[in-house]
C-alpha cells in the first residue's frame, strides 16, 4: 500500500484531477489558457519528471498585501500548483480523518462561520446558559508560517505514511521557499502550506484534547480559543501549551495576542466580536467593507462597473454580515443602494434573478426587523400562538405585526383568518372605524378584537398607495401571464423591461388606477395592441381559453 502511494500521486488521472482543481475560478487567466492548450503534453511532462525524480519547482513570485495587515504572499507557478493539488489529493484523505472535530481551517464542511457557530454552542454550555461567568483564552502563535520547522513537519508526516518518494517531493516543495533561516517557514498562499499548517498543529490539538483533556477548544489555523468558567485554570493551560509548543514544535504563543478575556466584554474571533447574547462584526471588518463600498461606488460611476457586479458583491457581504447582529447596518446599506448606484437608462441586465432578489430585499427593507421575523416564521407554517411562544412575545404583539404585514400586502387576509369570520366582520363594519365598537356589534365569542383589527388593516390597505415593486409583480401575474401565456419569449423580454423600471423608479408609489394608466399610456413595455393591452382577462376566462386551446 505504501509503495502504491507515489504511483497514485503521479498517475495521469490524479494529475488531470489536480489540474481541474488548480484551474477552478481561473479559467480566463492567460497562464491557465496557455497550460490547457497543450494539456495532455504538459501533464505527461509533469508525470515524467515525477517518475524520474527530476521535477524542480519554479521560483516563487512574492508580493506584499496590506488588507487588513501587512503580509508577504508567495505565488507558485501554475504547473507547481497542479503538483500541490496532486499531493493533497492523495495524502489529505489519509491524514484528515486523524484531525480533531474542532479544527476548522481549510477542511470540507468546516470554515470560519461554522467555527463561530461552535463558539456560540460552547459559550452556552460553559456559562450554563449565561448563569455563570465564562472566560476565554484567545491565543495566537507568533509568526506561525515563518517558524514551521521542516524537519519536525516531515517527521510528523512520516507517522501517517513512510513512502520515501512522496516525502522527498514534499521536502523539495518546502525548500523552494527561501527564508532567512534555512529549514524553517512555509509560503503564505500555497495549498500545501494551508494543509501542512493543519498537520503541524494537529500535534497541539491531540495534546489539548487527550493529555490536557480540554473540552471546549476551537482552532482555525494558528488562532485558537479555549472556553472555561475558571480563569486560574485557563492560565495554567496557557503555560502548559506554551511549554509544549516550544519543546515539541519549536514555536511559541504570541505574548501580546494571547490573553484571557471575559466573554461579557466581547471576544474577537475570526472577524466577529462575540458577546454572551449577541455577535457583532469586528471593527476592522466594518472599516474594510465601508472602504470597499466607496471603491465600488467610484468604479460604478467612473469606470463602467456593471450594476449586476455591484449587486453580486453586495449580496455576498450581506450574506456574510447576516451571521452577526447587523440588521440596522444592512437596512441602512440597502435603503441607500439606489442613491449610491443610480441606474442608467441603457443599463444592461445579464442575470435577471440577481436583480429581482435584490429588489425584493429593498422592498422588505421597509419593514422593521421584528415584523420581518414574524413574516419569516409565518411563512414556515407556524400559527400565531407558536410564533409568540418561539419569539417569547405576547400574542397581541404578533397580531400587530400581522396587521402591518396585511396592510402592506405581505400576507393575504385569507391566510390568517377563516372566510366566515371575514364575512361576518365585514357585514358589521359599515362606516365604523373603531375596532372595539365593531367587536361589540358582532357579539360572537369566536371572533376576537385582533380578528377585527386584521380586517380593518386589509380595508385600509386598499386605500393605500403601493410601491411599483408590488404592482409590477401583480401586473405580471394578472396580465402578462394570462395574455402572453403561449409567448414565453415575449414575457422574458417584458420581464427585463420591468426590472429596469423597478431599478430606475423604486421610489414611486401608485393606486391601482394610476399604475395601469402609467404602464398602458406612459411606458412602452407591453407590445400588445391597445385594445388587448387594456382588456382585463379573468382567471376563469383564462382557464377556459387555456383548456380550449389544448390539443385533444
Amino acid at each position: 500500500m505504501e509503495e502504491e502511494l507515489f504511483e497514485k500521486l503521479y498517475s495521469y488521472e490524479n494529475l488531470e484531477k489536480a489540474f481541474k482543481k488548480a484551474r477552478k475560478g481561473k479559467t480566463l487567466k492567460p497562464y491557465v489558457i496557455e497550460f490547457e492548450e497543450n494539456l495532455i503534453e504538459n501533464l505527461h511532462q509533469l508525470q515524467f519528471e515525477l517518475i524520474s525524480q527530476t521535477y524542480t519547482p519554479k521560483e516563487l513570485k512574492t508580493f506584499v498585501i496590506r488588507d487588513p495587515k501587512t503580509r508577504k504572499i508567495s505565488k507558485s507557478h501554475f504547473r507547481d500548483r497542479v503538483i500541490h493539488h496532486a499531493i493533497c489529493n492523495i495524502i489529505e484523505p489519509i491524514i484528515d480523518k486523524k484531525f480533531i472535530f474542532d479544527s476548522y481551517a481549510n477542511r470540507k464542511g468546516k470554515g470560519g462561520l461554522n467555527a463561530i457557530l461552535r463558539f456560540n454552542c460552547f459559550k452556552k454550555k460553559v456559562s450554563n446558559n449565561f448563569t455563570k461567568k465564562c472566560f476565554v483564552l484567545k491565543a495566537d502563535i507568533k509568526s506561525y508560517f515563518d517558524n514551521v520547522n521542516h524537519e519536525i513537519l516531515v517527521r510528523i508526516l512520516n507517522k501517517y505514511f513512510s513512502n520515501e518518494e512522496t516525502l522527498q517531493l514534499i521536502k523539495l516543495i518546502l525548500e523552494n521557499h527561501k527564508t532567512t533561516e534555512k529549514g524553517k517557514g512555509m509560503p503564505l498562499g500555497n495549498l500545501t502550506s494551508q494543509f501542512f499548517a493543519n498537520v503541524y498543529l494537529n500535534e497541539l490539538d491531540q495534546y489539548i484534547k487527550h493529555i490536557l483533556k480540554i473540552k471546549y477548544y476551537i482552532r482555525y489555523v494558528d488562532d485558537f480559543v479555549i472556553l472555561h468558567h475558571n480563569k486560574t485554570e485557563l492560565n495554567q493551560y496557557m503555560n502548559k501549551i506554551n511549554v509544549f509548543l516550544k519543546e515539541q514544535l519549536n514555536i511559541y504563543l504570541h505574548p501580546e495576542k494571547s490573553k484571557i478575556l471575559d466573554l461579557n466584554k466581547g471576544v474577537n474571533f475570526l472577524g466577529f466580536r462575540v458577546f454572551p447574547y449577541h455577535i457583532l462584526l469586528a471593527k476592522r471588518n466594518l472599516r474594510k467593507f465601508q472602504k470597499s463600498l466607496l471603491k465600488l461606488q467610484y468604479r460604478y460611476l467612473y469606470e463602467n462597473l456593471s450594476r449586476e457586479k455591484v449587486v453580486e458583491k453586495l449580496e455576498g457581504w450581506i450574506a456574510y454580515s447576516s451571521n452577526a447582529n447587523t440588521f440596522k447596518l444592512r437596512k441602512k446599506i440597502i435603503s441607500r443602494f439606489n442613491l449610491m448606484f443610480p441606474i442608467e437608462q441603457d443599463e444592461k441586465i445579464n442575470v435577471l434573478k440577481k436583480h429581482q432578489n435584490f429588489s425584493q430585499k429593498i422592498e422588505n427593507n421597509k419593514f422593521h426587523f421584528t415584523e420581518q421575523k414574524t413574516l419569516h416564521l409565518f411563512r414556515k407554517g407556524l400559527n400565531v400562538k407558536q410564533i409568540a411562544k418561539k419569539r417569547d412575545l405576547q400574542e397581541g404583539t404578533i397580531y400587530k405585526h400581522l396587521c402591518v404585514l396585511v396592510s402592506n400586502h405581505q400576507i393575504k387576509l385569507k391566510e390568517v383568518l377563516q372566510t366566515w369570520k371575514v364575512k361576518l366582520i365585514l357585514e358589521n363594519v359599515g362606516f365604523e372605524k373603531s375596532v372595539k365598537k365593531i367587536f361589540e356589534k358582532i357579539n360572537n365569542c369566536e371572533v376576537s378584537l385582533d380578528d377585527v383589527a386584521l380586517v380593518l388593516a386589509n380595508i385600509e390597505s386598499k386605500k393605500k398607495k403601493k410601491s411599483i415593486f408590488y404592482y409590477v409583480n401583480w401586473y405580471k401575474k394578472v396580465n402578462c401571464y394570462r395574455k402572453c401565456y403561449y409567448n414565453k419569449t415575449q414575457r422574458e423580454i417584458c420581464n427585463l423591461k420591468f426590472q429596469k423600471l423597478i431599478n430606475f423608479a423604486s421610489y414611486m408609489e401608485f393606486t391601482k388606477k394610476e399604475f395601469l394608466d402609467f404602464i398602458n399610456n406612459k411606458t412602452n413595455i407591453c407590445e400588445l395592441d391597445v385594445n388587448l393591452k387594456n382588456k382585463f382577462i379573468s382567471w376563469e376566462e383564462f382557464k377556459l381559453t387555456k383548456k380550449l386551446s389544448q390539443p385533444k
